[in-house]
């Protein structure tokens, strides 16, 4: 079929009415083994402009891969069955697909993308708030993970293992990635371990023991429950971020606490608090993170502490593991980081042995020069 405009007869006079001004293409063409159907408008008024428009379109067609017209949506989706299906990060990577289909367009095809495409996308998502109650302006390293390096993982996909064409060093993803500010390291320091002790409330303090002593993410600890213990050989089972429930090792002092606390605890949690308001007052409760961040906030107002914040506990964990084994792959396996680049940002504690070393230079050099200014004299 040639170039045409549409038309439909009129219901009241029952004459043909063009319903549009532009002129329309209608063609079949074999492509790698399939016949195949195009149409659309041409956005001309003049047959003869619309007939090139119509020539151009079929050599376009035929000079274009087999994945040239895949769109964005398709894509994700073609990515999650056939890359992070059943992985341990895919409820977040199909999130982070979610969001760019969301800001850039699902139906957006991939050969048209262009870093301001996802230049844009990064700063909508950046001006985007989560959270109900406290709504929080969502964090630069969020944002990079699910708009700059998903559509990166992506688009690599399409060019190398679907060959559909793009330059995949025309994106400038350097550019609009945000900067992550850098994470503090805060531990305990002087006496402030005893104070927060004293002021902290009995209840409270076998957990607050557990986290300063395992290390482990806040979540991961107040999500443990009873049917994923194993006292024989001192393990339990828990929730880590990317990899699901994975085991790790308590020591025997560790788990008597976790099995003597999960008997006072309610159904299969393991740690508890007695609620102290009438009517409830004494009965347990199992510990929540508001409730816990109620509790810190209240010990360390009473304890003078500035600037200590829950997660500062698995901070302290790992300085004080770091300072005690020098030992950087060691603390990397206690705390479950998938890279040691994670973990070198305790190395800071390790400045006591270049310190030290220092010193016992200092020392070395100073006998030597005694003995020469010695030699002088006798």
């Amino acid at each position: 079929m040639s170039v045409f405009r549409a038309r439909k007869r009129d219901p009241k006079t029952g004459e043909w009415v063009y319903t549009s001004p532009y002129y329309h293409f209608d063609f079949v063409l074999t492509i790698n083994g399939q016949r195949c159907r195009f149409h659309g408008s041409t956005g001309e008024t003049t047959k003869a402009r619309a007939k090139k428009f119509e020539d151009a379109e079929k050599r376009r067609v035929r000079d274009e891969g087999p994945n040239d017209s895949m769109t964005l949506g398709e894509a994700c989706l073609r990515y999650h069955e056939e890359v992070i299906k059943g992985k341990a990060s895919e409820v977040d990577e199909l999130i982070a697909m979610r969001h760019c289909c969301r800001l850039i367009g699902s139906d957006r095809r991939l050969t048209n993308l262009t870093t301001d495409d996802f230049a844009i996308a990064v700063r909508k998502r950046a001006g985007e708030t989560k959270g109900k109650k406290t709504p929080k302006l969502v964090a630069p390293a969020t944002v990079n993970r699910q708009i700059v390096e998903i559509m990166r993982k992506v688009l690599r996909r399409a060019k190398r293992s679907w060959k559909v064409r793009i330059d995949l060093d025309t994106f400038a993803w350097s550019d609009i990635r945000l900067k992550e500010p850098k994470e503090r390291v805060r531990e305990f320091v002087g006496d402030e371990a005893d104070r927060f002790r004293d002021a902290l409330r009995p209840d409270y303090a076998p957990f607050i023991w557990f986290m300063l002593s395992r290390g482990l993410r806040v979540n991961a600890a107040i999500g443990m429950t009873t049917d994923r213990l194993d006292e024989p050989r001192r393990r339990i089972q828990i929730w880590i971020k990317g990899e699901g429930y994975v085991w790790v090792p308590v020591t025997r002092e560790q788990m008597a606490v976790i099995v003597q606390e999960a008997k006072k605890a309610p159904g299969k949690a393991v740690w508890s608090y007695e609620m102290q308001r009438h009517p409830h007052r004494g009965k347990r409760k199992a510990i929540s993170y508001e409730s816990l961040k109620r509790t810190m906030a209240t010990t360390l107002k009473h304890a003078g502490i500035a600037d200590f914040k829950i997660h500062d506990m698995r901070h302290d964990f790992a300085s004080k593991l770091l300072r005690a084994t020098r030992d950087l792959a060691l603390v990397q396996k206690a705390l479950r980081h998938a890279d040691i680049s994670s973990t070198v940002r305790y190395a800071h504690v390790l400045d006591e042995d270049v310190r030290d070393g220092l010193e016992a230079l200092h020392t070395v050099n100073a006998k030597k020069r005694t003995e020469k200014r010695r030699r002088k004299f006798y």
